[in-house]
């Protein structure tokens, strides 16, 4: 009985000193807490273009167990991984970014982009990628975290599956404006735009020289003169 409540002791001991930081951590997602969203804004509004553009269908991004959840996640000095305990996520991070990427991907109008779960339709490409790190990092107490994203990217050719046209990583980093959630959410939110206006610029341009090779490659008939 001495040895368990020794243990117990140790316990409140080790989560009190995980709780250095300016907010609480838990080691689960929050039930009820403030719950945010990512509020990503494009430069312009998400229409449908009015012309043929090509079209791509967004697959729900891969994530660890960790990140596949309502959770924001944070890393401590010691690499203790935990949630924030007084906030989390409206929806699970994928469905999250999913949604996220499918609104700024359309705001181009260069392309035209639907979630890849919509049965019934067909697109000339696919997008399929994983979240690999969405953390705010702890190097020092009292001070703010620093904010690391990075995205893996494939960008598939429907007429051709089996190989991918082209692949790229986008990492972000910032340091976030100050030690609340609010203002960690809001960096969460500032490097997400960044990234998925990169993502956007590499999909269109990668889409673009992917039509101008196969343009080339097309054989017109020719006549023999006969």
């Amino acid at each position: 009985m001495r040895k368990l409540i020794v243990r117990l002791l140790i316990l409140s001991l080790v989560l009190v000193v995980c709780s250095g930081c300016a907010i609480d951590l838990g080691l689960k997602p929050p039930a009820a807490s403030e719950h945010y969203m990512l509020a990503v804004s494009t430069d312009t509004p998400a229409r449908t273009a009015t012309h043929s553009v090509p079209t791509i269908a967004v697959d729900r991004p891969q994530a660890n167990a960790f990140l596949n959840s309502t959770g924001i996640a944070v890393i401590q000095s010691n690499q203790k991984v935990l949630y924030y305990a007084k906030g989390q996520w409206a929806t699970a991070l994928p469905e999250m970014m999913l949604s996220a990427a499918i609104h700024s991907l359309n705001s181009t109008q260069k392309i035209r982009s639907f979630n890849n779960a919509q049965p019934g339709i067909s697109a000339d490409y696919k997008l399929v990628w994983s979240i690999e790190e969405f953390y705010a990092r702890y190097t020092a107490k009292k001070t703010p975290p620093h904010i690391y994203i990075t995205l893996n990217c494939w960008l598939i050719d429907n007429d051709k599956v089996s190989q991918p046209v082209a692949s790229s990583v986008f990492a972000g980093n910032q340091t976030a404006s100050g030690q609340g959630l609010e203002p960690i959410v809001a960096s969460f939110n500032s490097t997400v735009e960044t990234l998925l206006s990169n993502m956007n610029t590499w999909v269109t341009a990668t889409i673009k020289k992917n039509e101008i090779h196969e343009t080339k490659n097309v054989t017109p008939n020719s006549s023999d003169g006969n």
